[in-house]
Parts: C-alpha cells; structure tokens; sequence
C-alpha cells in the first residue's frame, strides 16, 4: 500500500458519469478509467438534444436547480465537472426522490445524482453505477433497487456484530486493542487489563460546526499502494471465484534460490519500534491522523512489551478524524527473506491494514512496491507487484500454471488481469498472481500466522504459514525457504519469465530497489470508502445508505465532500456521536499484535 511520503496509491476502483446540474451522487464502483476522459462532444449534443426534446413532448415547465456555481433551468445540462465550483445537488422537486424513482422529468440513480428522465432506458449510462439501464423490459420511470450490503452467493460478511470480538480469536488476545488515553481509575495500559474488560473511553466533546472544506479537484489517481482490489466487483467486494481444479504430480512447480540464510535485522520486545521512523502523511484520502511517535506513545496506539507489540485504532481527533500510525523501518536491504510473526492482524469494517515494501531512494513505481498483506473491509487479502515503464515486466502465467502443480490465479482487474507489473494508476495497476482461496482479515486473524516474503534476482514468493507449523529452520534462525513450497501464496516468476518471452521483463535482477518494511492501520479512503456501497458493511455498520450516506469515490466525488459528513466509512469510523459504537469495535478487532518481524540475507 505505497502511502510513503512521495509514494501513494490510489485504489482505482474506477467510476464515470456524465452531470448534470441537477446531480448530487455517490461514489460507486464501475467500469475502468471512464471518469478520467473526456466526455465526446457528440454525447454532449445528443443529451442536450434529448433534454429539449422531453421539455417539448412534455411540456413540463423548468424546474429551478440551484448551486454554488450558477442557477440554471432542469433543461440545462452542465456539461463539465469541477470539483472546485462546490457540490451540485438534486434539488427542487427532484430533491425529494427516492433513488431509483422518477417523476416524469427527473429519475434519480441509485447511487443519489439525478438525470433527466428521458436518460433512463435510452441505451446510454448515464449513472455510475448503471442503475439507469437497469429494469429497463418495461417502465423506464423506475428501476428496481439493488441489494445492498449482501455479499456474493456463498461469502460471509466477516464482520462481528458491534462491540463483539473475531468469534474464532483466541481469549489470549481478545483483550488486546487496549483502550484509548486513561481516566479516572483506570489506566488503561494493556499489562494491566484483565481478561473481559471493557476500558472506558471519554466521551467526544460537542460537535463543531462541519468546516467548510475544499474539494481536491478529481484527475489521475496519486501513486503508491497497490490496487490488488481496484476493478469493480460486480457481485460484492468480497466476492473472489473459486479456486482452479489441482492436480499433484508436478515436478520444477517453482524457482529455488539454494540458499541458506542468516538474520541480518529483527525488530523485538520492548525495543520493537525503534527500529521503526513514524510517518504522518496521508495521500489517500483517509479520515485519519497518522500520529508521530511521541504521540503513538502517548495514546497507546503503538505499545511494545517483551513479548510483542501492538499498533492499534487510536481515539479521535477533532472533526472527523480518527488517530493511526504508519511506521517504516529506518534499514533497507537488496534481497532478503522477511518474515513476521503476527499474533493478530486488524479487521473489520472501515479498516485498511498493510504490511508492505518501498523504495526510499527511487520516485514511485520506478523503484518497486511489493504488498505482502493488504485488504479493506472485509475484502480478501492478496499480494501485489507494482513497477514503473522504465523496469516494466510482464510475467508469463504459464509458469505459475503447471500441469500437477499450485495455481496461482492473477487478482487484479476482479481475476482477469494480464499480470502485467507495470503501474499507472488507473489504467495499469500492477500484477497479482496469487493461490486462491483468499484469506480475509478475520481468517487469519483466528491464530497466529507467519507472513514471509523472499526477494531474490529471479522471483519473489510470498509465505502465509501457520505459527503453530513453523518450519524447524526459521526457528533455529537459518531458514532454507526452498523447502516452504506448500506454504506459498503468491508467486512471481520475473526472471523465468524473460526466458520465456523475451523482453517481457529485461530487468529482473534490479526489477525492484532497496526496499524498507511499512506496517500501517488506514480507515476508509480512496479504497474502503469508495467499496463501501457492495461490500456488506453498508446497513450493516454505521448510518443507512442511501437515506443518511453515501459512499464517496475521492477520485470523482462529484460534489461530495471527500472523507465528509456524508461518506458512509467516514461517518462509522469516526462516530462523533457514539451512536455506532464503532470505538469498541475497533477496540476488539483493529490492531496488529506482533511478535517479531525479522530480515534474513545469504
């Protein structure tokens, strides 16, 4: 997930839509980098034509629309968006619509932006999220309204009911999100709680007024973190296929380094993260306050003990802000084998957990990205690889789909991608060749694990191993991944590649530079915020969509404030009034408990 200072990404679930004066709108997820061109001028006159047109046969008169920017008629299309001019809404008579109802001159999308009614049913989406193309066999005044918030035929929500912890976390750590600042009797330090306590958290003062916040103008998505769920997820953001039929048999399924290794780095008990800078930058739209490490100290967001460490959910921070760390270790290594024993990884609604690698000496993508575990909600974790033009490569999937061997199933681009590494956000966004099924947050979650990660000239492979099957050589500290083949999750095979295909990938030695280790805790953004509408958050946690919220596309907000009072994710996380008991939540399942994070070299 790059959010370092220079380099950050932007999840590019992609989303478009022609405005009209009359549109207020939610951010929904569609079809790819639609937004990011222009409209064609022949759409422009057809829709102003089509307006004149129905103002004609109906004889309807005008409807009043008011905005920022100007005060124009219902027969007047706006033609161009810009964020900087203030939010357009539906108002009038077509302010008191229903989604997905009409009134003969106005029909509203589901998503919440309104569109002349002669729109619905003519062919063209207009809406983003398609809604008025749908249910189309009959009446064009009204579609019909989709589900929202259920997950795809055979998912679970993986999300615990308020206030309750993973029912699969075992009663050593369920206590271990801490509680947030101290008060009257109670210290709320994690040494001392005991098992079943629920830390009081202070009240939140009285609301400020919502300051009036700018808009950032929508355009290329900044770089950065990977895009592992980037595409839109026609089913649910949860949503993954099921894993390719295996057969066993196979012989040379994977690339061997033939090397044994030695630790070179470790980042242990009470002295755990010091070996760690804290960043405070936030480059993905983020309802989040990235705390220094005075300050992580001093709220408990980060704690460290003999025994491990915990980077945690913190309080509040003013007006709709909620406090995190992101840490970035102060070493970087040219090949290596990590591996990190986590006790518990974040989950839940809201949360964006990554555990990641960047280049601190190379601008984003040229110097390499490698995300180790990454996931929003309650979205699947999966690892991604992300490149720029000037070291591009592309791998060949036939070498992670060997008769008799694992197959590895690209993930990007909702499990079509072409697995081409190269990133440029939206249209490229990296590859992701990973073994299905996926875990979520709340999976792993149920029992330590051990996420490993090893980089050499010909490949990296990415290790999800259950700490209770910790391989006898990682714990006598001379690891020999060779033999770890069972527990590969993910695969890229950049030098065999090139052998294959020359020129796909002329530079896997230096494919990636010197890279540092980020763990980081996000809220919402330009990835969980935006998923919100299909994942089965929505009328699940938080306020009601589409009557109290909507879910806001940072990238194309269209009049809506980004990370604002009305973002779904935002309003959860945040919870100014207490009224979704989002801080015992967070308290239950968001934060990380490691019990070491170590670098092997030859």
């Amino acid at each position: 997930m790059g959010t370092g200072a220079e380099d950050v990404e932007a999840r590019g679930l992609l989303t478009h839509e022609v405005t009209r004066s009359v549109a207020c709108t939610t951010s929904m997820q569609l079809e790819r980098s639609w937004w990011r061109k222009k409209v064609p001028a022949f759409m422009l006159v057809l829709g102003i034509i089509g307006l004149m047109s129905h103002n004609v046969l109906t004889r309807t008169p005008p409807v009043p629309v008011v905005s920022d920017a100007t005060v124009t008629t219902e027969g007047e299309l706006i033609t161009t968006y810009d964020a900087d001019t203030g939010p357009f809404a539906c108002a009038g008579a077509s302010a008191g619509l229903a989604p997905g109802t009409g009134d003969g001159t106005t029909w509203r999308c589901i998503g919440g932006a309104c569109i002349g009614a002669a729109q619905k049913c003519d062919g063209i989406p207009q809406c983003r999220d398609s809604s008025d193309e749908q249910a189309c066999s009959g009446s064009a005044s009204a579609g019909n309204m989709p589900s929202v918030g259920v997950p795809a035929t055979g998912s679970s929500s993986g999300v615990a009911p308020t206030g309750s912890s993973s029912s699969s976390s075992s009663s050593s750590n369920s206590n271990l999100g801490g509680a947030w600042g101290s008060s009257t009797g109670n210290t709320n330090d994690y040494g001392g709680m005991s098992a079943g306590s629920n830390p009081a958290v202070a009240p939140p003062p009285a609301p400020a007024p919502a300051p009036v916040l700018p808009v950032p103008t929508p355009g290329p998505a900044p770089p950065g973190s990977s895009s592992s769920n980037s595409i839109s997820f026609p089913k649910a953001s949860s949503y993954q296929p099921p894993p390719p039929p295996e057969s066993s048999g196979g012989t040379n399924c994977f690339e061997k380094a033939g090397v044994t290794y030695a630790e070179a780095w470790r980042a242990q008990g009470t002295g755990f993260w010091d070996k760690f800078d804290y960043m405070t930058n936030d480059e993905n739209f983020m309802p989040i306050q990235y705390l220094t490490r005075e300050a992580a100290q001093e709220k408990q967001v980060t704690v460290a003990y003999e025994d491990r460490a915990i980077l945690r959910a913190g309080p509040r921070a003013g007006h709709l802000k909620r406090t995190s760390a992101k840490v970035v270790t102060k070493q970087k290594w040219t090949y290596f084998l990590m591996a990190a024993k986590l006790n518990h990884v974040p989950w839940g609604c809201g949360t964006w957990p990554a555990f990641w690698t960047r280049s601190p000496d190379v601008a984003w993508p040229n110097g390499g990205e490698l995300d180790i575990l990454e996931y929003a909600n309650e979205i699947a974790s999966r690892s991604s690889l992300h490149v720029g033009v000037a070291n591009k490569c592309t791998l060949d999937q036939s070498e992670f789909r060997k008769p008799g061997c694992p197959q590895f199933i690209e993930a990007e681009f909702n499990y079509t991608g072409d697995s081409n590494c190269v990133t440029h956000y939206p249209e490229a966004i990296g590859c992701a060749p990973n073994h299905l099924p996926l875990m979520t947050g709340e999976e792993m979650a149920a029992q330590p694990i051990i996420m490993a990660a090893e980089w050499t000239k010909d490949f990296i492979k990415i290790f999800r191993i259950p700490a209770a099957q910790a391989p006898p050589d990682l714990e006598a500290g001379t690891p020999t991944p060779d033999q770890w083949d069972q527990f590969i999750v993910a695969y890229y095979p950049f030098a065999a590649s090139e052998r294959n295909n020359p020129g796909s990938c002329p530079n896997s030695a230096n494919l990636l530079k010197a890279q540092q280790l980020v763990l980081q805790l996000g809220f919402c953004g330009d990835w969980g915020a935006k998923v919100w509408l299909n994942s089965t958050c929505a009328n699940n946690k938080g306020p009601a969509l589409p009557s109290e919220c909507v879910a806001v596309d940072p990238h194309n907000p269209m009049g809506e404030q980004i990370a604002g009072p009305r973002d779904c994710c935002t309003r959860f996380i945040t919870d100014e009034q207490n009224q979704y008991g989002a801080d015992e939540y967070l308290r239950q399942n968001a934060y990380f408990d490691v019990a070491w994070i170590k670098v092997f070299q030859r």
